[in-house]
């Protein structure tokens, strides 16, 4: 099992009200994922920080099936270059200043998100320390 960062503009796509809406979504792949990877969506400027982290559920799909399910706020974003689309099943949201930018350049993340990558072991570490953090505040609240 991999895990994957991959970029999101917002004035692009609305993924998280596509996955409000849907609980999974198709999205454009561009490296070698598997079914069971994981991958975390990181919304970019004005947000800055990882917003999803995601099951992929299928790989290799087919550009016509990733047409546009109505949160597309740029048309560019479901441009046919890309051949291939994956589906991502919502695992977990956050909404945690620990996650944003800042936080991940100084614990693993290597330069800016501009494209699909691995997350490094020590990002990944980093990622799951407050995730479970993360966790276990929300079980004490329920």
């Amino acid at each position: 099992m991999t895990e994957w960062l991959i970029p999101c503009s917002p004035s692009i796509y609305d993924a998280e009200g596509a996955f409000d809406e849907y609980g999974s979504i198709i999205w454009h792949q561009q490296c070698n994922m598997q079914v069971g990877d994981y991958v975390y969506i990181y919304v970019t400027a004005p947000v800055k920080s990882i917003r999803c982290k995601c099951r992929i559920e299928m790989v290799d799909i087919p550009w016509d099936i990733g047409d546009d399910d109505g949160y597309v706020l740029d048309e560019t974003f479901c441009n046919r270059a890309y051949r291939r689309y994956m589906e991502l099943k919502l695992v977990e949201q956050y909404d945690c200043y620990m996650l944003n930018f800042d936080f991940l350049l100084h614990n693993g993340l290597a330069g800016t998100i501009r494209s699909q990558r691995r997350v490094s072991d020590s990002l990944s570490a980093y990622i799951k320390s407050i995730t479970q953090m993360l966790n276990k505040d929300a079980d004490m609240t329920d």
